[in-house]
């Protein structure tokens, strides 16, 4: 399988009247965290494709680094509460970033084969170190 090592994500949510900041404060929902103030929330996370130690663990074909879904999760939820819901969790490297945080993360994967792998790369992929998470 060819790997362009382009993957384009998007985040979607619902229109909401008023500012992201009073959503914010009323609904805990609205805006992505930053990880300071005093930087915008970039438009790309620049991150190099899994190798090494992670590709180890879960030897999924679209296996996600821990030092690039840590980014998204921690954004994502962006007062730290809530639950990240993962539909096609796959090699469970979402769950595993929000264990990693300490939030709370549910994950679904119909198949079977996959479901086995994330339950035995969860443990290991959420304790590992990475930079810039």
């Amino acid at each position: 399988m060819a790997r362009s090592c382009w993957e384009p994500w998007g985040v979607f949510r619902k229109p909401f009247s008023g500012t992201a900041a009073e959503n914010l404060r009323q609904w805990g929902t609205g805006g992505l965290r930053r990880i300071s103030g005093d930087e915008p929330f970039k438009d790309v996370i620049v991150c190099s494709p899994t190798r090494g130690r992670e590709r180890e663990i879960a030897p999924h074909p679209s296996l996600k680094p821990q030092r690039f879904m840590r980014q998204v999760v921690r954004a994502a939820l962006p007062l730290g509460v809530g639950i990240v819901y993962d539909p096609f969790a796959g090699s469970g490297s979402t769950l595993a970033a929000a264990e990693a945080l300490g939030y709370i993360a549910i994950g679904t994967d119909r198949d079977d084969n996959y479901h086995a792998l994330a339950r035995k790369a969860f443990g290991p992929l959420s304790s590992l170190s990475v930079g810039d998470s």
